[in-house]
């Protein structure tokens, strides 16, 4: 099949990991005729520029069944990677489940309405884990059995809701006779030098970078994975056209996806890709993990007394502490065998691209005029 003049949606567009998708499209897609970038916030966001390719920018609400009916309208394929994330409370559970997951349903019905016959949903790690437990997971696959019945966050029962939804849809007929064919793609935590999320946290609570070490909240023998954005981008572009070449052998199915960065402790590794901008971690925990865990969960409590009343966000909850401190790692094996996918950049080129980037925000966010 032929992907020339095909139509993408991208859902999220504007965002760190869609922002990467839209550019890998661009550079990478084939010749596509047009990419609808979507997303409630526009901010300043540049679209990339290629002849022949029309990026076109749309503030849109993935919850509103008539904008995104137009959106989808005479597309070939939809990739879903709008969300809302919240690890630290400050979204309601109604908000999550009403964009994550009926938002999710909106698209999968547009896309039925629409003729349209390939969804990617970008999905997550948290779909499946770590659970309220802290229950590791070392080199796990998509058939590893893992408890996911108690969730960590909210966020992740959304997840999971939502991607269970999005395979089910698979094969479901659309309104021109054609088969819906749908997959889910699992990232972990993704790093990357532009628009990297951890950045923004940082700075929305004002945490003092560099003149200090941070705290180490982690025990420096867990080991998590996290992913390079540009990899991840990639997997959606190679789950877009398997779902058009070889539907029977991708749709209906879930990859977890990441690449060839080190397993290890988030803090050893953020320490590594910060290590350009003289962002650097304390050696051992602050504190034992036992009383870390003390003060979150009365940081909790006390979030619950002055709720009515104010909104107090800690920085340090039980949540956290559960993630960075629970071994939870996979394979991408079913993804290289099905959709082709290998990481299209190495570890070093990685670290070198997130350094570089890294460097370009500081001297932008945190330059001074002297007289």
């Amino acid at each position: 099949m032929t992907t020339a003049g095909l139509t993408y949606v991208v859902t999220g567009g504007c965002g760190f990991l869609g922002t990467n998708i839209v550019d890998m499209l661009v550079q990478r897609g084939g010749n596509i005729s047009e990419i609808r970038v979507v997303d409630t916030e526009l901010r300043s966001y540049k679209s990339p520029e290629k002849k022949g390719v029309k990026v076109k920018i749309i503030r849109g609400d993935v919850t509103d069944m008539a904008q995104m009916t137009e959106v989808c309208a005479g597309a070939d394929v939809v990739i879903h990677a709008a969300s809302l994330i919240d690890v630290f409370g400050l979204v309601s559970d109604v908000a999550l489940w009403n964009v994550n997951v009926k938002g999710t349903e909106t698209l999968l019905q547009c896309c039925l309405n629409e003729d349209v016959p390939c969804l990617v949903y970008t999905s997550s790690v948290e779909a499946v884990g770590p659970n309220s437990r802290g229950d590791p997971m070392e080199d796990g696959d998509e058939s590893t059995p893992y408890d996911n019945s108690c969730p960590l966050l909210p966020y992740g029962r959304t997840k999971a809701a939502a991607e269970a939804m999005v395979l089910q849809w698979n094969g479901r007929r659309t309104n021109g006779g054609k088969n819906l064919h749908t997959c889910a793609l699992r990232p972990g935590g993704l790093y990357g030098g532009f628009g990297w999320t951890l950045m923004k946290i940082w700075q929305e609570f004002g945490v003092d970078l560099f003149t200090r070490p941070q705290k180490r909240m982690g025990d420096p023998k867990v080991k998590v994975i996290r992913s390079y954005v540009g990899n991840v981008a990639w997997a959606h572009l190679l789950a877009a056209q398997t779902l058009m070449t070889s539907p029977h052998t991708a749709g209906g199915e879930a990859f977890f996806i990441a690449d060839d960065t080190p397993v290890k402790n988030d803090h050893t590794l953020y320490g590594e890709l910060c290590a350009p901008i003289g962002i650097r971690w304390e050696d051992s925990l602050v504190l034992p993990l036992w009383l870390l865990y003390f003060i979150a969960y009365l940081l909790a409590f006390l979030r619950f007394l002055s709720k009515p009343f104010y909104t107090f966000v800690p920085r340090l909850t039980p949540a956290l502490l559960t993630i960075v401190n629970t071994t939870f790692y996979f394979n991408y094996k079913k993804a290289t065998r099905i959709l082709g996918y290998k990481p299209l950049f190495t570890w070093e080129e990685s670290k070198q691209r997130t350094g570089g980037e890294l460097v370009e925000w500081k001297a932008r966010e945190f330059s001074c005029e002297r007289p």
